[in-house]
């Protein structure tokens, strides 16, 4: 990116913006206070749960259900522990989650997870608010709480792999006033300032405004973390039906950071801060949301929602790519390369009916569904420089490299890449009440899909043309011992055709799956909730992406064990553990059968996380306290899918001190949250040895909030 362009992004990224944000909304506060007493009174309030346990979960079945009445393991990320641990990302909050590890990120641009050894970035499982997200980084200011529904998830989402989704809930508009302000100051330098309003408008409407800019030094030897995010929505309910539309509007300017090397199966030698690409490397973009959902009640039993969803991502990246590095010698081999142009875009419309239903003395719990879903990949140009050997491990030198932009170094053959995929389908699920102790699901999708990939200008290559229809069931048995003790299993279908494009425009096959799972699930109090899982997943023609090549694996299968514990053991005391066993193996490689029983990349087998907080008066100080801490632990994990190399096992240590008080009579809260305590240095994933994440060093975050 050029300087021209830099300039324009810090110009629209500032802080006037969000002191204009608030005073118009102090401006509606003050001017709906005239009205109060003709504002519908509506209960529309945001989660109860102040802990870390949720009552109901959405994910699983499109509307709150209890998670004792679902035959599949679902783990909810409350709001409570996002703002107790400071989490900025996705990939932080799912330290709360057992069997979810960080995959491929895309040099730090996108959320990429390994879920029960299955999974990668931009493999379409990550959701905002039940549509699916074409954006690459989908937590911010916004986000309320995270729910994972694992194992296959195809009879409500559609095209998905087995390992299941995460789906990002936004805050909603609420009834009652509330303003909260924060900023925040990272001990690399710089932080980030948020503003958060909501209120009743009268008439049954209510709006919420969030709106945040950051501007925060990153970890490493350079680079910056900047984005501007405005997010309005609005809520109305009236007597029979009620809708909401809520907009996000995210730009940015991120490093682009492919990590360090594994040469001979060990990192290469060089500072673990220390970068190997250029100062060139970062990636800026726009990515917009929009979504809108209507809902009529009928009666007290049956209610129909109509969803319409659109999400885009535009952006540009320069990258000086690692090609080779000579272990002997030093010398590392660097090409300056770059891409303009990428258009990422989902366009999603669904009608659903939900409700109740007696029949043969059996209570039906129904949702019936259509959607029509469009998802595409885009990259307008690449740019490929000369390989340069002018780096060295021993005498890193920086500013040398930045990549070329024209006719000169442009790979004609790999512009207008795209991918599109149509779908269309229809959708039941039935959960049958046999008697009061057996809880029997059923259900399946048909789904028709039409994928198109093209490449290339003068001529257009059609890399891809297909179409077909599949037919996806899903089948599950639950037991409830008591009325807070449930045991379960469950059998489901799963098949993606692939939009994960590699750096030359090819495409894998579509994958299909087949998951079984057993379980259990006990409510122990009201807010502690405790799940058991045991699974099997067997998928076919999946694909893996090493350095940057598309590498298709015949045949996969995991198999492992899942248990969490999450909520209040004691009053004041919240508790998180869990714990995940996973053999995640290549059955058949079709390519090299050595590989066969090997395992599959990023896929720990063993990891597990402990998080304990705890809410104290101290006499003789105002206000109380709140602190805490813990562990996350992740097993070794192989970087590629011969098993070349293995990324070792590694603990993380956090901690936070919070305190709480009304100062002038307004609620607010000092918090400083210590990261990394020990200062460990790991490696969080692999895109192949070229491309190995380095996780975050020790770092200070000290936030202050005011609420009124």
């Amino acid at each position: 990116m050029n300087n021209n362009r830099q300039s324009r992004f810090k110009k629209k990224c500032h802080p006037a913006l969000l002191v204009a944000i608030y005073g118009l909304s102090v401006v509606a506060q003050k001017a709906s206070f005239a009205a109060e007493d003709d504002t519908l009174t509506v209960t529309a309030s945001e989660s109860d749960t102040q802990g870390y346990s949720e009552p109901t979960r959405s994910v699983a079945s499109k509307k709150p259900t209890s998670p004792l009445n679902e035959a599949q393991s679902v783990s909810v990320v409350t709001q409570k522990q996002l703002e107790d641990f400071q989490i900025d990302s996705l990939a932080d909050a799912m330290r709360f989650v057992s069997g979810v590890s960080e995959s491929n990120t895309l040099a730090g641009m996108e959320d990429g997870f390994t879920r029960r050894g299955f999974g990668g970035s931009a493999d379409g499982s990550i959701y905002r608010d039940g549509v699916r997200s074409s954006q690459g980084l989908n937590l911010n200011a916004a986000t309320e709480r995270v729910e994972v529904l694992k194992g296959s998830a195809s009879l409500l989402y559609g095209i998905q792999n087995p390992g299941g989704v995460i789906n990002v809930v936004s805050k909603k508009p609420q009834y009652e006033w509330h303003s909260r302000m924060s900023g925040r100051y990272a001990s690399e330098g710089g932080g980030a300032g948020t503003v958060d309003v909501t209120g009743p408008l009268g008439n049954g409407f209510a709006f919420r405004m969030i709106a945040e800019k950051q501007h925060q030094d990153y970890w490493r030897n350079f680079g910056s973390n900047s984005h501007t995010l405005i997010a309005p929505s609005l809520q109305w309910f009236g007597e029979k039906a009620s809708f909401l539309v809520s907009y996000e509007d995210y730009r940015y300017d991120i490093p682009y950071d492919r990590g360090t090397a594994f040469i001979n199966g060990k990192p290469v030698d060089i500072d673990y801060k220390k970068r190997l690409d250029d100062t060139a490397n970062h990636a800026w973009g726009h990515t917009k949301t929009l979504n809108a959902y209507y809902d009529w009640q009928f009666n007290e039993a049956w209610r129909t929602r109509f969803t319409v969803g659109w999400n885009q991502r535009l952006y540009d990246n320069n990258e000086v790519r690692v090609t080779a590095i000579d272990p002997s010698s030093g010398v590392v081999t660097r090409r300056a390369d770059a891409n303009r142009g990428f258009n990422h875009k989902t366009k999603y419309v669904s009608w659903d009916v939900l409700g109740s239903q007696q029949l043969f003395g059996m209570t039906h719990d129904l949702v019936l569904g259509t959607d029509y879903e469009m998802n595409q990949t885009y990259r307008a140009r690449q740019y490929q420089g000369k390989a340069d050997k002018n780096f060295t491990l021993s005498d890193p030198g920086y500013d040398m490299l930045t990549p070329t932009t024209d006719d000169s170094t442009e790979n004609s053959a790999n512009a207008n890449n795209l991918n599109r995929i149509h779908s269309r389908s229809l959708y039941a699920k039935d959960s049958i009440s046999l008697t009061s102790d057996w809880l029997a699901i059923v259900g399946g999708r048909y789904q028709h899909y039409e994928q198109r990939a093209s490449k290339g200008v003068n001529p257009i290559v059609q890399a891809l043309d297909s179409e077909g229809n599949k037919f996806l069931p899903q089948a599950g048995l639950i037991y409830k011992l008591t009325p807070d003790v449930s045991f379960y299993s469950s059998v489901s279908k799963s098949f993606t055709p692939s939009t994960d494009v590699d750096d030359d425009g090819s495409v894998g096959k579509p994958e299909q799956g087949t998951t079984w799972e057993v379980g259990s699930k006990w409510q122990m109090t009201p807010r502690l909730f405790a799940t058991v899982a045991l699974y099997r997943i067997d998928e076919k023609d999946m694909s893996l992406s090493i350095n940057g090549t598309t590498r298709a694996i015949n045949k996969a299968r995991s198999s492992g064990a899942e248990v969490e514990v999450n909520g209040e053991i004691l009053p004041e005391w919240d508790l998180s553990a869990n714990y995940s066993y996973d053999k995640a193996e290549i059955v058949d490689d079709g390519v090299n059968a050595d590989n066969n029983g090997n395992r599959l990349q990023n896929a720990p087998r063993h990891s597990g996380a402990l998080y304990l907080s705890h809410t104290i008066n101290v006499l003789s100080l105002p206000g109380e306290f709140r602190l805490g801490g813990g562990a996350r632990y992740v097993g070794t994990r192989t970087g590629d899918p011969e098993n070349s190399f293995t990324l070792p096992d590694y603990v993380v240590a956090d901690s936070f001190i919070a305190w709480n008080h009304r100062l002038f009579g307004q609620k607010t809260q000092l918090r400083l949250n210590l990261n990394n305590m020990f200062n460990k240095h790991y490696y969080s994933s692999s895109g192949g040895n070229l491309r190995v994440r380095e996780g975050e060093t020790r770092n200070v975050m000290v936030q202050a909030n005011v609420e009124f």
